[in-house]
């Protein structure tokens, strides 16, 4: 008899246990480049270092992201003068903060990059939850989701290499 497949909660608590902080990281990054396959966008680049982490087109317009996990409970958190530089924003360029939280159940929190410029203190994550666009973050939600019901065994043996070549030639996971 085969077992069910596990819900998005077992399936990011089975990722976490089996890799460094580090490496889990990583891996909801290349994660995130998956979402944005599953929401019709095209991957340009996912930066294991540099920024932004992630390039992506959709509708005309350039997508910029600095993505964060949250591995082990909340913390207060600021974009870096870097981070910023790599999201400004143009009329052909969007930039946003994605934030992903795993406990108690997987969620993302998308922050226009805008709103969070004039910051100059670390946000909790009830603050960044309150400026977040809600619609984009329940999107993201959703497809993410989805991806850890329907490829957990897929996403934990996967590298973040594996994850974001095939990404970024447009296979979905």
């Amino acid at each position: 008899m085969s077992r069910a497949r596990p819900d998005a909660s077992e399936c990011i608590e089975r990722i976490r246990s089996s890799i460094s902080p580090g490496e889990f990281g990583y891996k909801i990054q290349a994660l995130a480049a998956h979402i944005l396959l599953r929401l019709g966008y095209r991957i340009e680049a996912v930066n294991r270092a540099g920024h932004p982490d992630i390039v992506a087109i959709g509708g005309g317009r350039e997508f910029r992201f600095e993505v964060e996990a949250e591995a082990f409970g909340p913390r207060p958190r600021q974009l870096t003068a870097a981070d910023f530089a790599s999201l400004i924003e143009t009329p052909n360029i969007v930039g946003y903060y994605a934030l992903a939280i795993s406990c108690p159940k997987p969620y993302w929190v998308l922050v226009p990059a805008s709103i969070l410029a004039c910051r100059t203190r670390p946000a909790p994550n009830i603050l960044l939850e309150a400026l977040s666009d809600k619609e984009y973050s329940a999107e993201w939600t959703r497809e993410y989701v989805g991806l850890l019901q329907e490829a957990c065994r897929q996403v934990r043996l996967a590298s973040f290499s594996d994850l974001c070549e095939m990404a970024l030639e447009g296979h979905g996971l």
